[in-house]
């Protein structure tokens, strides 16, 4: 390739670095908004550090978020810088019926790692509770794996299908956006995945929808 000047290879690498320089450019005053706006807030009584800490949670799937604040406090816990471990103090606030399989069963699931899986035993029957990579808890009666035999084919895990494609936009009224929003709580999605554009009075029901099933404001005010 020549790339001597005035060449048809010179005029296009002047062309991709002109590009480039203006994307940076962009970037750049992207950059000098954030900080205007975070600067005003400063103004107002609010401090930017934790504006910039609650951008980043509200990005976080819900389960990755309980995982990272459940692994810093057991850090802390270990450095002697908090009272209770993060297990302890979830079974402490836990109101159920220890008699109670089904609530046993319930209240334990908050406390299954992503990716993991716990064992307990209620009523002399142990129950096995594993989460999946998308958050979902399933539950089934435990039993001791027998011995695998010599030669024997392994198998494989189940099958977890694909998640389908979201849509740009749903076409829905603002009671299904709600709906949506409850759902996509379940499915894990964080409350900064909103498919409806700013200025969509079905936003507002979204995020309403999402707050509501988790049972928090979302770190998000009210449209």
């Amino acid at each position: 390739m020549t790339l001597g000047h005035n060449t048809v290879s010179g005029k296009q690498l002047a062309t991709v670095i002109d590009r480039v320089e203006a994307i940076r450019a962009a970037k750049q005053t992207m950059s000098d908004d954030e900080s205007a706006v975070l600067a005003e807030a400063k103004l107002n009584g609010f401090v930017p550090a934790a504006i910039r800490h609650v951008v980043k949670l509200r990005a976080m799937k819900p389960n990755a978020r309980q995982e990272a604040e459940a692994l810093v406090e057991s850090y802390l816990h270990a450095l002697g810088m908090a009272a209770d471990t993060p297990l302890f103090r979830q079974v402490g606030l836990m109101s159920v019926d220890v008699a109670s399989r089904d609530q046993v069963t319930e209240a334990m699931k908050k406390l299954v790692p992503e990716n993991g899986s716990i064992i307990i035993e209620v009523g002399g029957k142990a129950i096995k509770l594993t989460r999946d990579k998308d958050g979902k808890v399933d539950v089934r009666d435990h039993v001791d794996a027998p011995a695998p035999v010599r030669g024997a084919p392994g198998g494989g895990g189940r099958h977890m299908p694909s998640p389908a494609p979201k849509a740009d936009v749903p076409d829905v009224d603002a009671e299904g956006a709600e709906a949506l929003g409850r759902q996509a709580f379940k499915d894990n999605e964080p409350i900064i995945g909103n498919p409806f554009p700013f200025g969509d009075s079905r936003r507002g029901r979204w995020d309403s929808g999402w707050r509501k099933e988790s049972g928090t404001d979302g770190m998000g005010p009210d449209d």
